[in-house]
């Protein structure tokens, strides 16, 4: 009954032992993603501290290990290629993922009211 709590218990020191490694790796310059999904940029880093950069330039203070991963950016090629051919085509004031059939299924005028 006590090996399969041993084997857990080593399996998830394994994997906070990796988590560890990855946040004592980042330094500065590099993008992060935190736990509660914050997306910032490294700008300066103490022992247990480090600080974010955000989009707007604004800059907050964070713990280490509220890194969950590093994120690699998207290049200006990716982020500039059509991703399909479907999708080069774009509608004034249409919603993407949204599809809206032309004729619509019932008639609107022979409602009763």
């Amino acid at each position: 009954m006590m090996l399969p709590l041993l084997f857990m218990s080593s399996r998830q020191k394994k994997a906070q032992q990796k988590q560890r490694e990855l946040v004592n790796q980042l330094g500065v310059g590099d993008e992060v993603r935190t736990h509660s999904g914050f997306y910032g940029l490294i700008v300066e880093t103490y022992e247990d501290v480090v600080i974010l950069e955000s989009e707007d330039g604004s800059q907050t203070k964070w713990a280490r290990q509220a890194i969950a991963m590093g994120v690699d950016p998207v290049s200006a090629e990716e982020a500039s290629a059509p991703q399909d051919e479907n999708d080069s085509v774009s509608d004034e004031g249409s919603i993407p993922g949204v599809t809206v059939a032309e004729e619509s299924t019932r008639p609107e005028d022979s409602r009763d009211r």
